[in-house]
């Protein structure tokens, strides 16, 4: 497999890769292309936003998207899929090892260091799930902690809705720390990539945001 980064929404690798990412997700549930054009061609994000995709016999297989934030130097890695095929697995582990290197060359830029941390939202785990449900959850967790990451549990995280900006959606935060995160450095880095994401990168009224921030008990920010 190899992969490349995609610059502009003009590309074709970048409809190719929406198409994976229909397949997988359900454009109409989920964020739709004028997101991803947005983040790629806005000057608040073009320049630290890394649109990767993975490619074997000429067809895109995988993708991953994720936002670099310098002022903490941390990340915030969007997607990660992969097409259904044998090899399912395989792809996940190497589009994730590939993205957060090029994540790693835009920190070391700016810091000359690795970034200190990536943070990742997942669909939050149910109480009383079906086996099918659980099934996926613990190959889920499995996947995340062998690449390093671990579920947090400080925050009681939201993320607006996305159909419904003034509505918000409980999900589950995971982090792959490469520092001692201390409280301050942790919270600060966290607000800022979701500032970055919902409002330079999708456009969401500050205000929203704001009051997201609050009922996270994070503090309202100058940016």
């Amino acid at each position: 497999m190899e992969f490349q980064l995609v610059k502009s929404s003009q590309e074709p690798l970048f409809a190719e890769a929406l198409s994976l990412y229909d397949e997988k997700l359900n454009i109409s549930l989920y964020e739709d292309s004028k997101i991803f054009k947005q983040s790629l061609e806005n000057k608040y994000t073009k320049d630290d936003y890394i649109f990767l995709v993975g490619i074997e016999n000429d067809e895109v297989v995988s993708l991953a998207t994720a936002h670099y934030e310098a002022t903490t130097n941390s990340s915030f890695l969007i997607y990660l899929i992969a097409k259904n095929v044998p090899h399912h697995d395989q792809l996940m582990d190497d589009t994730l090892e590939e993205v957060k290197s090029e994540i790693n060359k835009l920190s070391n830029q700016v810091h000359e260091r690795d970034v200190n941390f990536i943070m990742f939202e997942v669909p939050k785990e149910p109480e009383d799930p079906d086996e099918e449900t659980q099934t996926a959850i613990h190959h889920r967790q499995e996947f995340l902690q062998n690449h390093g990451f671990r579920k947090q549990h400080e925050i009681d995280y939201v993320r607006p809705s996305l159909k419904n900006e003034t509505s918000s959606v409980a999900k589950d935060l995971y982090i792959k720390p490469n520092i001692e995160l201390s409280k301050d450095i942790y919270g600060t880095s966290v607000k800022s990539n979701y500032i970055l994401k919902y409002v330079f990168a999708n456009k969401i009224p500050r205000t929203i945001i704001y009051q997201l921030l609050e009922q996270m008990k994070l503090r309202k920010t100058t940016h």
